[in-house]
Formats: structure tokens, sequence, C-alpha cells
């Protein structure tokens, strides 16, 4: 038994190859639909494993090097069915010639030694000759007897070939489902077993960066939710990951809604080096500026006198906005009270080290002076789900309210922006793309974050 895998983007396509290579008498053991290739555009492909047995292999060799090169191409197109019924019928003849080549190597035999003029009249008295010879017992020569029987057994013999294998394959498959352990999104009291659906959106989840325990939950609640025939199909196994996924993503809009006599709205931006912080507080404070119509000012805090010289300055002149550099409580509530007549306050932060705890320490003391800051967590996109934990670990401690993720345009995956909002229990607000201050960004949704984690955009 000859087992092999096909893939190719249709199943059609698949089917296909497989009649070419493997003949009509393929059998077909398994179907998978890898729903998700490599990149954003990519598209999906089907794996078909078939088989075929030994005899019919060489029955389909043996055929094709017999018909000539013009009728090949003709029957490479016409059905399975067809294409059976021509192998059959040139195993047939075969056998045929066989038989007669067989029969004519042994030489004519002789029914009777006696000849027609010699058999006795109705009266009993011979025509010529009274003497009698002893006609013989006719008998089918012994090797055209062997070639009856071997042709008569090659339909049994290969159909009891073909159960046997079918046989064992069977008990290998039940031995190998028997053996594989049960995946931790079923339950342990559950009688049903995983389905290439279910397995293909656990690797799908994987693969676009969400931790492991997240995907089980997700995975645990699909396959209880779903029925037991709606579980084997990909697009409602898929349907039910994303309608799990929207219920679990938190989502806060950045600029709410406010009464023109309300407080203050104070945004302090947090986060790593190179998280893209500064660039967010333009591309925030131009939209409030310029779309919003509203009265800003823009604050940066340094907690080190090495730091280099500050872009927002360029930007506050543009604006016509005020500005400050703060290193101290102190400075940072005067600074906020000159600007009382703003309505929005947006403070850059510098750029610190998760391992970094003395800078933490320090910004921490300088932002805890003044109670109605609201700290966002600024994390790039493109980091993976370690250094992700570290970042969340390490900043917990100034106690932000949200999430703004940066560089969503060099990210392939963004399952990881799901796993640091679910290990913080934390909104997610933003989402930004390039450098250019005022485009690329917009509020962050649960739908467009359900989209990129799918790979369905």
């Amino acid at each position: 038994m000859q087992v092999k895998k096909f893939e190719a983007p249709t199943l059609q396509e698949a089917l296909d190859t497989i009649k070419r290579e493997l003949g009509p008498e393929a059998i077909i053991l398994q179907t998978k639909q890898n729903r998700r290739g490599f990149g954003l555009m990519s598209k999906g492909s089907v794996e078909v494993t078939a088989a075929v047995s030994e005899r019919a292999a060489e029955k389909k060799s043996a055929v094709e090097k017999r018909i000539p090169d013009g009728y090949k191409q003709k029957l490479a197109q016409a059905s399975a069915s067809r294409q059976a019924d021509v192998y059959e019928s040139y195993l047939e003849k075969k056998l045929e010639r066989d038989q007669v080549q067989l029969s004519n190597a042994n030489g004519p035999k002789r029914i009777t030694a006696t000849r027609y003029a010699d058999i006795e009249d109705e009266g009993g008295v011979p025509v010529s000759n009274p003497v009698h010879e002893p006609i013989p017992e006719y008998r089918v020569p012994a090797s055209i007897g062997v070639a009856v029987d071997q042709f008569s057994g090659v339909r049994d013999n290969s159909l009891q070939a073909i159960q046997d294998e079918l046989t064992k394959l069977k008990k290998l498959v039940d031995e190998l489902r028997k053996d594989r352990k049960r995946p931790e999104y079923l339950d342990s009291d559950s009688p049903y077993s995983a389905t290439d659906a279910l397995e293909s959106a656990y690797d799908l989840l994987i693969q676009s960066g969400i931790e492991r325990r997240h995907t089980i939950e997700i995975m645990r609640d699909t396959s209880r939710t779903l029925g037991v025939e709606k579980r084997a199909d990909h697009d409602s196994v898929l349907d039910q990951v994303a309608d799990q996924l929207l219920k679990r993503i938190s989502i806060e809009s950045f600029f709410e809604t406010r009464d023109s006599n309300g407080p203050q709205n104070i945004h302090a931006l947090v986060g790593p080096s190179g998280s893209g912080k500064t660039a967010l507080v333009a591309k925030l404070a131009t939209h409030a500026n310029r779309s919003r119509q509203e009265k800003i000012g823009i604050i940066r805090i340094n907690i080190s006198s090495e730091e280099a010289s500050d872009p927002l300055v360029i930007l506050a002149k543009a604006l016509h906005v005020p500005y400050r550099a703060v290193s101290s409580i102190e400075e940072l509530s005067v600074a906020i009270q000159d600007m009382s007549q703003c309505s929005s306050i947006f403070k850059d932060t510098p750029g610190v080290s998760q391992r970094d705890l003395v800078s933490i320490r320090k910004l921490l003391m300088i932002l805890s002076g003044q109670s109605a800051i609201r700290v966002s967590l600024v994390a790039n996109a493109t980091v993976r789900d370690q250094e992700l934990r570290e970042t969340a670990k390490t900043f917990r401690e100034l106690n932000p309210r949200s999430l703004m993720f940066t560089r969503l345009d060099e990210s392939f995956t963004l399952g990881s922006v799901y796993s640091l909002s679910q290990h913080l229990s934390l909104p997610v607000s933003v989402f930004a793309n390039g450098r250019k201050v005022t485009e690329n960004w917009e509020n962050a949704s649960a739908e467009r974050l359900t989209a990129a984690i799918l790979n369905i955009l």
C-alpha cells in the first residue's frame, strides 16, 4: 500500500493530482483545510492524504506503458470510473492473449482417433475398416488450465489484498486516536474528540501570537458552545472563535466626551524605550487641537539631566500651545496650574528599560503627585510575548488605565496585543501606524483586533 500527501489551493486540484499520480483506484484517507499560509495576504490550501494498493499502482504503470501517446492525454482527462474501465479492459485483453499463446504452444488436439468414414452406421455395420480405435477422453491442456485458474483468482486475490490493507489502516488509525492526548481545551469528561476544524483554529490562535493559556480558554468555550456537527465545520468553528474574541476584548475610547465645565483631561503616556511614545503624543495632541478644536498643553517629564532635546518643543510652537519640561513633583504641579485653561494636557515621559527600576520609581514618584493623571501604557506591537510580559511586570507599578499599541503596520500577528490586554486586565484604546504626526492612528476596536488575529483583514 502506497500512502502519499498532496497539497493544493483547492480540493478539486488536489483530487486531480491524486487521480493523475495514483490512478482511479486511490483511496482518500484524510482531508485537512489549511486556512492560514505565510503573511497577511496569504491564501489557504487543502491537504489530502491518499493511498493506493501496490497491485493497482502496478496495473496503472503497465497499462500506461502500452497505450499510445496520443491517447494518454485523453485518458488523463477522463473520469475516474472511465479510467478504471480502461485499465480493466486492457488487463482482460492481455490475459486473453496469454491464454491464446499458451493454447497454440501445445498444438491442435484431436478429439478422436477414429475417422468419420470408419464410424458404424445405424445398423451397426461399419462403413469401412471394422477395427475400432479407442476414443481418448478430451483434456484441456495443463498450461491453459493454470492460466484460467490464475485469471479466475486475480480479482478475488486483489480484492482480498485491498481489504486486508484497509483493515490494517483502520486498526492503525484507531490506535493513533487512542494514543493521541486529548487536547486541553476539551473537557476531560467530554465523549467527543477534537476535530480538524477545532485543531486548525487552535493552531491559528497560537500562530497569531496569543499565549497558550488564553488560547485554551477560547477553544474550551468554543467547543462547549458548538454542537457535535458544527465542531467539524471550519466556518462554524472560526465564527465561534471570533465571537469569543469579541466578548473578551475590552475597548475604551481615548477621547471621551467631556462637559465644557468638567475637569481637565490629563494624559501621561509611559512605556519602554523604542515604543513610540513621543510620536504618539504628537499624533494625539495634533488631533485634539486641530480636529477637535481643543485648547491643549504639552508637558515633558525628565528624570535625567542627560536626556536629549525634545522634538515636542517644535510641535508646540507649530500648534501655538504651551509647553513645559519638568523633573519634579513641584514643577509638574506648577505646570499643570499654568495650563488650567487647557481642556487637555498631554504628558510625555522618557523611555526606560524594563530593568531600570530606579528610573521607574522616580517616574512613579513624579506622577503620583497628581491623582487626576490618566496613565496609558504604550507598547510596540512587534515585540513578542516574553518582552511584553516583562514590560507589563515593570510598568504595572505606574497603575496604567489603558493600553496603546504602535507600529501595527510592522507586525504580522497581533495575538500579543490580546495577550497583554488579558494579562493586565486593561482595555485597549489606541492603535498607531507609521511616524507621520497627523496620520496613521485610530481608536482601537474589537472587530479590528479580531480580524487581524484570525487573518481575515
